[in-house]
């Protein structure tokens, strides 16, 4: 079944005839009532019964015609989305926990106020996790550090993070790794989590092995931290943002941990008007 059939079938109905119907589409008479036979011969029905020399709709014909005004008003709904520039239908997003913590809310109104017709679908992952869902086509942009340079991506900073760890405040004063103690314990999320990566690196490179104690959000692993389960690595605004959590204690960390950025990624090819509204939003 053609859309320029059921645009035959419709006119007949609405000009009450196939001469009419002819004179509004432009066509000879001939191919409109080839059009209307070619789709009773499809749907095994008779769409009219011919009275004399009138049609008259039947009720299978009465039942297509529901159908094809709703197909048609699809069909140029479909049309105007791809011919419109402005943002509009789903945009999927993913973001690190530490951004949707504290840095999502504003960005997230401003686009909602901005383009209240497209919808957010938000997913909140590790960086390597969320990367690879972009790259996968299952995301469209997503906020994430330390990402994987790949030619088929697309990278904007948008964030510069100083990067701190936590603990109880009976901890002593932290210089090194080291100096967490010959066991220590590290808060983290699941792999592929960029700041977990690099407090790993941190203790490494002073020979120091820590246990690892996965957690899944800020709030928990900021608790974790002050009833004294170990040390977490997290953003000073992400603490800013828990301010109601008190018995914390923060310690600085070398620049090469400390300084992080996050950043915007989205693949090079599926670049989208909600994807470039959504990037300005993050920037403004």
């Amino acid at each position: 079944m053609e859309i320029s059939d059921l645009k035959v079938f419709k006119a007949v109905v609405e000009e009450g005839g196939v001469s009419n119907a002819a004179k509004k589409l432009h066509r000879v008479p001939s191919n409109v009532t080839a059009r209307i036979q070619k789709l009773e011969k499809e749907l095994g029905k008779t769409l009219f019964i011919r009275d004399r020399k009138r049609l008259v709709i039947s009720s299978s014909g009465k039942l297509l015609m529901g159908y094809a005004d709703k197909i048609l008003q699809l069909a140029d709904q479909v049309i105007d989305v791809f011919n419109s520039d402005n943002p509009q239908g789903t945009l999927k997003l993913g973001s690190m926990e530490a951004v949707a913590a504290a840095r999502l809310a504003e960005p997230l109104v401003r686009f909602h106020q901005q383009h209240p017709a497209v919808n957010v679908d938000l997913s909140t992952g590790p960086s390597g996790t969320l990367t690879e869902r972009v790259i996968m086509g299952e995301l469209d942009i997503v906020l994430v550090a330390d990402p994987i340079e790949d030619d088929r991506l697309t990278r904007q900073p948008v964030f510069d993070e100083t990067l701190v760890a936590i603990t109880s405040v009976k901890n002593g004063i932290i210089k090194t790794a080291k100096d967490f103690g010959a066991d220590p314990a590290i808060l983290v999320f699941s792999e592929g989590c960029a700041y977990r990566k690099r407090l790993l690196e941190w203790f490494n490179a002073t020979n120091v092995v820590p246990r690892i104690m996965e957690i899944r959000s800020y709030h928990a692993l900021m608790v974790c931290a002050v009833a004294g389960m170990g040390v977490g690595i997290v953003p000073e605004s992400v603490i800013a943002a828990h301010s109601a959590i008190s018995g914390l204690k923060v310690h600085s960390l070398p620049g090469e941990v400390a300084d992080s950025t996050t950043y915007a990624v989205w693949r090079k090819d599926e670049l989208s008007a909600s994807i470039e509204a959504f990037y300005q939003c993050i920037c403004s």
